[in-house]
């Protein structure tokens, strides 16, 4: 062991041991993960990057709840390239569920003469329209894309639930 002595003190210095890591001793796979330098593609530094930040999906989860809940539609790109998934998302938020053939929506409490029911058709979707009464209180308005191969749209409101079939 290197020891030397500092006169005024009379404290010795002890040698630490430094340890390296050798290419050896990294196995292969986390080797493929690495990315370095400018040899790596910005799709896989942005995989690397989400796969290190497992947090960020709660945060996105919480944001896109807190979007559909005031009516907004997260991801608006994203809505209107699929209108599928912007429905999705809002059926999803009303907790119900999407059929091949239509939806269907718990709508407990309110009575078949609450609801109103419309659709609009403009130049690029079909859209429909869906208007919940509650004396006292707002109205809950939601906008639904329709899908392009939809058909007439029908409506039943059977124990508390909104069927739509198109």
């Amino acid at each position: 062991m290197d020891t030397a002595r500092n006169r005024d003190t009379m404290s010795t210095w002890e040698t630490v041991h430094l340890e390296t890591e050798t290419r050896d001793d990294v196995s292969g796979e986390s080797m493929d993960a690495r990315t370095l330098g400018l040899e790596a593609e910005p799709q896989q530094l942005h995989a690397e990057f989400h796969v290190q930040a497992g947090h960020l999906s709660e945060a996105q989860l919480n944001h896109q709840r807190v979007l559909v809940a005031s009516g907004m539609i997260p991801e608006s790109h994203l809505a209107e390239i699929e209108p599928e998934r912007r429905l999705a998302w809002m059926v999803d938020q009303l907790h119900g569920t999407v059929n091949p053939d239509g939806l269907t929506i718990p709508l407990h409490g309110a009575d078949n003469t609450d609801i109103e029911i419309s659709t609009l058709h403009d130049e690029t979707q079909r859209q429909l329209r869906i208007v919940v009464k509650e004396a006292g209180h707002d109205d809950l308005l939601r906008i639904l894309p329709v899908p392009a191969e939809a058909g007439e749209i029908r409506a039943h409101f059977i124990n508390g639930r909104l069927h739509l079939r198109w």
